[in-house]
């Protein structure tokens, strides 16, 4: 008989860990759906990394506001190594030709170490060796990765931010609760922060699919 199969999640920070339930009785079954605090008789944790491979049979859908948009995933160029750069203390690749301008946001992706968004500290052209405003103190590390460079990072307050319609708008209630908060205002407060919750809750009711029923109780007029 196959064996139910319990998943879970969490978030620390911008990272999301994938966690299995790791308990069936001898039969294969799973006593019952597992409250997130369950431990076993002997007092063990129950939650642990992934305990098998699942494949094209699992499927987690986590929604976040980035810091930056990849305009052209194509446009890459490839790392061999990296390094200290002098006695700095920032990070350098040693990478394709590259033409960059000091400040460029760039994005590192396939490394063990730096992968994510990072900014130039020098403008370079025709050159090897990129060095970045992040810091690094060390030896040179032989790694192949590729720097995403056609990216549009948020920078100022003319940036766009890609956020949903709902959020969008509830972005507007909790930036006017914010003020009024700063001038003393509670009724305007309250009133924004109850609008930008109620927005909130219908965009996070949206990403539920399947379908919807309302009940009612003992006391509901018949």
């Amino acid at each position: 008989m196959a064996s139910s199969k319990y998943y879970a999640y969490y978030i620390r920070g911008r990272k999301i860990a994938l966690i299995q339930h790791d308990y069936t009785l001898g039969t294969g079954q799973t006593l019952a759906q597992p409250g997130l605090n369950a431990v076993g008789a002997r007092g063990d944790v129950l939650w642990k990394s992934p305990t098998e491979d699942v494949t094209d049979g699992l499927e987690i859908e986590y929604a976040y506001s980035p810091r930056y948009r990849i305009n052209d995933l194509s446009d890459t160029l490839a790392v061999t190594a990296y390094n200290e750069s002098g006695e700095t203390g920032l990070l350098a690749l040693t990478i394709a030709s590259c033409s960059f301008t000091a400040g460029d946001p760039i994005v590192i992706s396939g490394s063990e170490k730096w992968n994510g968004l990072h900014t130039v500290n020098a403008t370079v052209s025709g050159a090897t060796t990129l060095v970045l405003n992040t810091k690094y103190n060390g030896g040179a590390v032989t790694e192949s990765f590729n720097v995403l460079q056609d990216i549009d990072a948020l920078n100022d307050e003319n940036d766009e931010i890609d956020l949903p319609e709902y959020l969008a708008k509830a972005l507007v209630y909790y930036v006017r609760a914010k003020f009024a908060e700063d001038k003393m205002e509670l009724e305007q407060k309250e009133y924004n922060m109850r609008e930008f919750k109620r927005l909130l809750s219908i965009h996070e009711g949206s990403k539920i699919w399947g379908a919807r029923r309302i009940g009612t109780d003992d006391t509901a007029i018949k």
